[in-house]
């Protein structure tokens, strides 16, 4: 019998058979949940095989999901990896696309070790981790909030989301690179 409080991933990976990474990154979604809660949130994890994957800079711009930044700060004009990260080595990148859960689970950490979890299991001896701690809206990533304050002292909540998002990623062993782009090597 299955323990009800015990957290669950299920994994699912869609291609189309002729699919190659020239038109569409490949995607993985890690589901989580408990047999008595089914939706207790998702991650999109997109995977990268440094120089296997047909340069991955330009998928990621024709069929970027979620990912805008990752892909300018990790990747050359070229497709190739900038030196930051070319020199760790990595066989394989695992870019983690988004993290959501539901208002029952937000703000408890849930997501984001559920989240890493995830991105060991898909791991391989070299991997690397890579993610853009920051709020996931239904604008774009360089649109402003609907918050707007008159008073130049108020920061906007993204800001302090941001700020608390990369503490705790860091707490879990991610580093920056740049551009508030976040690593960590999965052993």
């Amino acid at each position: 019998m299955s323990n009800p409080d015990r957290l669950h991933i299920a994994y699912s990976m869609y291609q189309f058979a002729d699919e190659t990474w020239t038109a569409r990154a490949e995607r993985w979604t890690a589901t989580f949940y408990t047999p008595s809660d089914p939706e207790i949130g998702s991650a999109e994890i997109t995977r990268v095989i440094p120089g296997v994957t047909p340069d991955p800079r330009r998928a990621l711009e024709a069929d970027p999901g979620l990912l805008d930044r990752i892909p300018r700060v990790i990747f050359a004009e070229d497709g190739s990896l900038v030196p930051a990260v070319a020199e760790a080595g990595p066989t394989l990148l695992l870019l983690l696309e988004s993290v959501h859960v539901t208002d029952q689970w937000r703000g408890k950490g849930v997501g984001m070790s559920l989240a890493v979890a995830a991105l060991r299991r898909l791991a391989v001896p070299g991997a690397l981790a890579v993610c853009y701690p920051a709020p996931i809206h239904d604008h774009g990533p360089d649109e402003p909030c609907s918050y707007a304050s008159d008073d130049p002292e108020v920061r906007r909540p993204d800001e302090e989301a941001i700020v608390k998002l990369r503490r705790a990623w860091a707490r879990h062993g991610f580093r920056p690179i740049g551009d508030g782009v976040y690593v960590l090597r999965l052993e």
